[in-house]
């Protein structure tokens, strides 16, 4: 009987690379995606498609609900952060690029826009004070004024397709 134990460790990761194995180590990449949907809260969807039991009053887990019924749950980051504080935003009809997570449903947004009367929009917080850009409502860094949120055409060819 043969002795594994004086098995090379690089023949070993030979044999697992011929057959179709990757090593543990190597981590698994998060997939770009463009995604089209609404802003919703997760618990109350779970809790009207599935009676999940929600307290009356209950913190909001943000997500994306998709126009083919898919669920994102949101990560909250600094480019993500006027989805969860301004809720203008979940009144609209949203693009959002970003990235899921293997094995997960989770996005990390890296833009969004709107669209509008089926035309794209560039969505951003704006100080007309001190003509400066923001992504995230709240006050201008620079005046301290509020800034608001602007809804602006992309271009003539940011159109949306009728399906």
């Amino acid at each position: 009987m043969r002795n594994f134990r004086r098995l090379s460790p690089l023949f070993i990761v030979a044999i697992l690379l011929i057959s179709g194995a990757t090593p543990s180590t190597e981590k698994l990449k998060p997939e770009e995606v463009k995604i089209r949907g609404n802003i919703v809260c997760l618990a109350e969807e779970m809790h009207t498609h599935y009676n999940v039991e929600l307290f009356k009053t209950h913190d909001h887990l943000y997500g994306v609900k998709t126009e083919d019924g898919k669920y994102y749950t949101l990560l909250w980051t600094s480019l993500a952060e006027a989805i969860f504080v301004d809720e203008q935003l979940h009144e609209k009809d949203l693009i959002f690029n970003g990235r899921v997570f293997p094995n997960t449903q989770l996005l990390e947004i890296t833009r969004f826009s709107s669209i509008k009367d089926g035309v794209v929009h560039e969505l951003y917080y704006y100080c007309d004070t001190c003509y400066i850009r923001f992504v995230a409502p709240g006050n201008c860094d620079c005046c301290q004024a509020p800034v608001v949120l602007i809804e602006k055409p992309l271009n003539v060819d940011s159109t949306i397709p009728s399906p």
